[in-house]
């Protein structure tokens, strides 16, 4: 039995140690480990490299009419390499099980968490005979190594002034997920750390004695205890029961895992504690030195008090809210989103707010839809200073002081696609109308060029813009309806002095919950049109959205669940409103009011949109590469996903027919 337990001593054993013959040593498979996620990083980097090349090249040659079309046969090679990785990364794949259909995640997913599975299986079983006995001890030992230098990885992942994401072009907010299944992973190899050994201790009826008598084994388990939990807690319905609650747990959870990782590997292994703690603590040294600048008053002259933003919150309807900061501090890019905070509303609450506005408005704005906790308090102050109900100049409430932290997320720079096509549910359109709206400045010339040397040029390649807004009622047309009116008279003001530019704008009042609503499910007639589109998938990307559900439920007859097109016209309000709003005067008069308050030129429509139809008329029409930009819920998102990756197979764009390619770019509801 001793020597059983002086097996298990990792203070008695080196890195290097000598192991049966042709059995690479256990720091030479950590290294390997590193090369091929080293490895796999510089290639995401390149490819982030190549697309900021591509991009420079294409708006510095705006003015052809093929600026966004590859004529180098180096172009050529990667719009059809990158047409084959689209197509299969985007691709959903339907699953019905008992009258119950589901969508699973993106294959692109999966294909990258299986190869990371592989490589770990790979380093830890290379060179060893998994059903040898006398081999037992020695994978549990590779296992260990092969965990603990997985720590700086999952660590890097997580930042929010993520490193990675920095040099492969990827917001934090896309890379969460990966930061979720490298943890799994990491269980993963610690189980088959621990699964050697007990098998090994099993068969001497060792294990108990193990347990009660040796140290080493007592910080093992609970290390590997603090890990289950950071994995269990982090899934995405106990996570969503308290996101607050969650951060917190989770921060002391990871220290404790730390500590009792500290005493159970041996010291030669204690680098790869050191370097996690190190990206750690860069990245929250990071983030207080922008938040310091970002929120003191004495870092900016225009601003008074201690606090440099004030802001302003106006209830928009019976669920959201309008928080405008006036004159802010700080400078962003359409589409990002920053984390707002108000401990005296909200206490020890941080939630991220897509931005709706952009940097030559002079102010930050927000719509918020009022769910639970901090989003639930905000709206209830608004109602409280800032009532539905006009109110007189003098009562105008004061701005609240509020903490601030971002901006943050990445998109690729849209001005460099050729066609454009936005399809939007209901709030997504706080993240899509800024994008829209920075293409328009583009084309007039507003938008202020950065200083910095290596900063994209002004001017747009774009030439044609397609914006589908999916509502559930009219009345929220009125969140953007002066941004859509000002975008169509910019537009038509360009056009009348000669410009070759086209944008076309519709907005679908539907009850269609998969359109517009965060719930996942869908009734049947839904399925059928999901179907349809898919014939031939952020925040954020989460395991919450790795499988939807269409439920078989029978639709009401009502107009706002049928399938339509442009050219149909919305004419009355649709059935399935009850028959208190349909009888009530501010009800049966919110379309003629809402009719007023859009550009004519906006079309109002009744219906589902036909979004195969809508991005196959506009791939036809495309005289080089086009972006599809989707945010909405998980059924509008994988619908629209499908449908780009079906319309681009039936293109062939991948095999030399001279059609272009077809990049989308998916935000989903809710927060990694």
């Amino acid at each position: 039995m001793s020597s059983i337990s002086a097996r298990h001593d990792h203070n008695a054993m080196g890195g290097e140690m000598v192991m049966a013959d042709g059995v690479p040593a256990l720091f030479y498979m950590q290294r390997i480990f590193w090369v091929f996620v080293g490895t796999s990083i510089a290639v995401a980097t390149l490819a982030n490299v190549i697309n900021k090349i591509l991009c420079r090249q294409r708006i510095s040659v705006r003015q052809s009419p093929s600026a966004a079309k590859p004529t180098s046969l180096f172009f050529k090679s990667h719009a059809t390499l990158s047409a084959i990785i689209r197509e299969y990364s985007n691709y959903s794949i339907p699953v019905s099980i008992n009258r119950k259909h589901f969508y699973l995640s993106p294959v692109g997913l999966w294909t990258i968490l299986v190869g990371y599975l592989v490589l770990i299986v790979v380093c830890v079983f290379y060179g060893f005979n998994p059903k040898d006995f006398a081999q037992f001890e020695d994978i549990g030992y590779r296992a260990g190594f092969i965990a603990v230098c997985q720590l700086p990885l999952i660590i890097l992942l997580s930042g929010k002034r993520n490193i990675i994401g920095f040099f492969t072009g990827a917001g934090y907010e896309r890379l969460s997920w990966l930061h979720r299944w490298t943890a799994r992973a990491l269980l993963f190899t610690v189980l088959i750390h621990m699964g050697y050994f007990l098998t090994v201790w099993g068969k001497y009826d060792y294990i108990m004695t193990k347990m009660r008598t040796d140290a080493l084994t007592q910080r093992g388990v609970a290390a590997g205890g603090v890990l289950l939990w950071l994995v269990l807690s982090s899934c995405a319905p106990i996570r969503g029961l308290s996101y607050e609650v969650f951060v917190v747990q989770h921060i002391i959870s990871w220290i404790g895992f730390f500590v009792a990782l500290t005493f159970h590997i041996p010291a030669e292994n204690k680098t790869w504690l050191w370097l996690p703690i190190a990206f750690w603590g860069f990245d929250r040294l990071a983030r207080a030195a922008y938040m310091m600048y970002g929120n003191l008053s004495v870092f900016h002259k225009k601003s008074s008090g201690f606090l440099a933003c004030k802001a302003s919150f106006e209830p928009l309807d019976e669920t959201h809210t309008r928080i405008t900061i006036s004159n802010p501090p700080i400078t962003w890019r359409a589409g990002q989103h920053l984390f707002l905070t108000d401990h005296f509303l909200a206490p020890l609450c941080s939630h991220p707010f897509t931005i709706t506005t952009l940097p030559e408005d002079g102010k930050l704005e927000f719509v918020v839809r009022a769910k639970k906790g901090a989003t639930k308090k905000f709206y209830k102050y608004a109602e409280t200073v800032s009532p539905l109900l006009p109110l007189a100049e003098s009562a105008v409430p004061k701005p609240r002081p509020v903490l601030i932290d971002g901006p943050y997320s990445r998109i690729r720079p849209l001005r460099q696609f050729e066609s454009l096509v936005f399809i939007v549910g209901s709030t997504g359109a706080t993240f899509t109308v800024p994008l829209m709206r920075d293409i328009v400045q583009q084309w007039v010339g507003k938008t202020n060029t950065s200083w910095l040397p290596f900063s994209m040029p002004a001017g747009a390649v774009t030439r044609h813009v397609r914006f589908v807004w999916v509502v559930k009622k009219t009345a929220s047309v009125r969140w953007f309806s002066s941004q859509l009116n000002d975008v169509i008279r910019e537009v038509e003001a360009l056009k009348n002095e000669g410009h070759d530019i086209a944008i076309e704008i519709s907005v679908y009042v539907t009850c269609d919950n998969a359109m517009t609503s965060p719930r996942p499910s869908i009734t049947g007639e839904e399925s059928r049109f999901i179907g349809q589109a898919t014939s031939g998938r952020e925040d954020q990307l989460d395991e919450k959205n790795t499988a939807y559900t269409l439920s078989q439920e029978p639709t009401s007859d009502c107009d706002c669940g049928r399938l339509v097109t442009d050219q149909d016209a919305i004419t009355t309000i649709c059935n399935c409103i009850p028959k208190r709003e349909r009888d009530s005067n501010s009800s049966t008069s919110s379309l003629e009011k809402s009719d007023r308050l859009v550009h004519p030129r906006i079309n109002l429509l009744t219906g589902r949109p036909d979004v195969s139809n809508i991005i196959r008329t506009t791939a036809e029409l495309a005289l080089g590469e086009m972006a599809v930009v989707v945010c909405g819920p998980p059924g509008l998102v994988q619908c629209t996903r499908n449908a780009a990756v079906a319309i681009s197979d039936d293109r062939a764009v991948h095999k030399g027919t001279g059609a272009q390619g077809i990049y989308v770019h998916a935000e989903t509801f809710g927060y990694a």
